[in-house]
């Protein structure tokens, strides 16, 4: 059969490559040729594909092995049922594939529920989610996550062939983050990480974005609409690279991001979560960079304690800008009568490169008095004084330490701000929590390991992948 497909292709091709070839002498349009032809070669993939997916889901042997995955996630085989699915152009074809619901109990009385509790567990071992395949998933999620709205996109999709509404685009990306969510951490890595003799570096840092919350209490009398809150939420996120010897960034090892907008302690336990996937003990050195907020200090102190890292394996470092930012808020704290201050402010400068932060108290101390002095030195105990061993930039570089954070502002910039932090824009917290983790994959280089992955979760229990395993209770199955 798919030998007369192929044979009828040729000869529609063939009788249709005169009309092409007058269109092209007349209109010298190749961009509408190239169109033509991508939809006939289009529909021709469709043509198979429908053939091929109709033949594996009505196989027998793979029924029954089917039936048996089916029992260990508690479904028994229904039916077969026609349903139409989309393929990676936007193409709709009819599949009769295994329809399984939930068991029925042993014993007792039988529970009630909604009706369509059911799942095409055929479809979710191939990758389909929400009856589209997993290249059409990926291509629509990821259109949507680069683009400034959804609506964008979808006029995007348009063009292209591909009639999604932005409803379905805002399903596909939520269930594509949800399946993500829940095995987080280890989704955006081989496994196959090379380690040895590496320093790792963790940046942390914080951004910002408008939640959607909707407001309590009754509508009021003529307002179409009950409204909702729109405050500023912090989401934290990190970056990890890895440094060779030179304390040149690895090029095989992509910067893994992620972002979240849980608190301090919830940022932490995710990023334990990556951490754990990666082997530490082959590394010779673990970085941290951020700025001066207290809860980013507090939480690596914590997390060096429960690894017991030995601590001269360990090293901290408030990012140099940062710091020069906070040193220039006492160079302007020097009087204008003072004739030497632009000489003053260079010392200053050249004491906190070279981490002798005593030198910057004791000089502050000569040249400045009154209001401005009591001012001085509660910055200098707040901020310098208490992250003194944080801030030895002539030794971290020396070590081919890094001296800034400069990877995870950048993470900032492009993961939130460039797309969650637009004007006019409000989320809500779950699609705000899938948004930052997907675009943290895409933005970082491993979306293809990630998606893959994802494609492959059913796949895992059915057939068990090397070095991964999952439990029935995380499989996320698509109705």
């Amino acid at each position: 059969m798919l030998e007369k497909m192929v044979q009828d292709f040729a000869r529609h091709l063939e009788a249709k490559l005169d009309e092409w070839a007058n269109q092209l002498r007349q209109e010298w349009d190749v961009a509408q040729l190239e169109g033509a032809l991508i939809e006939e070669v289009d529909k021709l993939c469709a043509r198979l594909l429908e053939h091929l997916l109709n033949e594996q889901l009505g196989d027998a042997e793979w029924l029954a092995a089917l039936k048996r995955l089916g029992g260990r996630l508690g479904l028994r085989f229904k039916e077969y049922r026609w349903i139409t699915v989309r393929l990676c152009h936007g193409q709709c074809v009819r599949v009769r594939t295994p329809y399984f619901v939930k068991a029925r109990p042993k014993r007792g009385r039988k529970k009630r529920g909604p009706n369509g509790r059911g799942t095409h567990l055929g479809l979710d071992v191939l990758g389909f989610m929400g009856r589209c395949s997993a290249r059409l998933v990926s291509e629509v999620v990821e259109l949507a996550l680069l683009c400034p709205s959804l609506e964008v996109a979808h006029r995007a999709l348009v063009r292209r062939g591909i009639g999604l509404d932005v409803k379905t685009l805002r399903r596909l990306c939520a269930d594509l983050g949800e399946r993500g969510l829940r095995q987080r951490g280890t989704l955006s890595l081989r496994g196959s990480e090379e380690l040895s003799g590496r320093t790792l570096v963790i940046g942390i840092d914080g951004g910002r974005l408008r939640e959607r919350r909707r407001k309590r209490g009754r509508k009021k009398a003529g307002q179409k609409r009950q409204g909702y809150h729109t405050d500023w939420k912090e989401p934290k996120l990190f970056s990890i690279y890895l440094l060779d010897e030179q304390g040149q960034m690895v090029k095989d090892f992509a910067p893994l991001h992620d972002a979240t907008l849980q608190n301090h302690e919830g940022l932490f336990a995710l990023l334990e979560q990556y951490l754990q996937a990666l082997d530490l003990r082959a590394l010779d050195n673990v970085v941290f960079c951020a700025d001066g907020a207290p809860w980013i200090w507090s939480g690596v102190e914590a997390l060096c304690e429960r690894y017991e890292w030995p601590r001269e394996h360990v090293h901290q470092v408030l990012d140099y800008t940062h710091a020069k930012q906070n040193l220039q808020e006492l160079i302007e704290l020097l009087p204008a009568r003072l004739k030497d201050a632009a000489a003053v402010a260079r010392r200053w400068k050249d004491l906190l490169w070279k981490g002798d932060l005593q030198g910057i108290y004791d000089s502050l101390c000569q040249v400045l008095t009154g209001r401005k002095k009591t001012q001085a030195l509660k910055k200098w105990r707040d901020y310098f004084q208490r992250n003194a061993q944080r801030m030895q930039y002539q030794c971290f570089r020396k070590a081919n330490i890094p001296c800034g954070s400069g990877c995870v502002e950048s993470a900032i910039r492009r993961v939130i701000n460039l797309r969650l932090k637009a004007p006019g824009t409000f989320w809500t917290r779950q699609m705000a929590e899938c948004f930052l983790f997907l675009r943290s994959q895409l933005l970082s280089g491993r979306w293809d390991i990630f998606m893959h992955k994802v494609a492959c979760l059913t796949r895992q229990l059915m057939e068990p992948l090397h070095g991964s395993s999952l439990a029935p209770d995380e499989l996320p199955l698509a109705a």
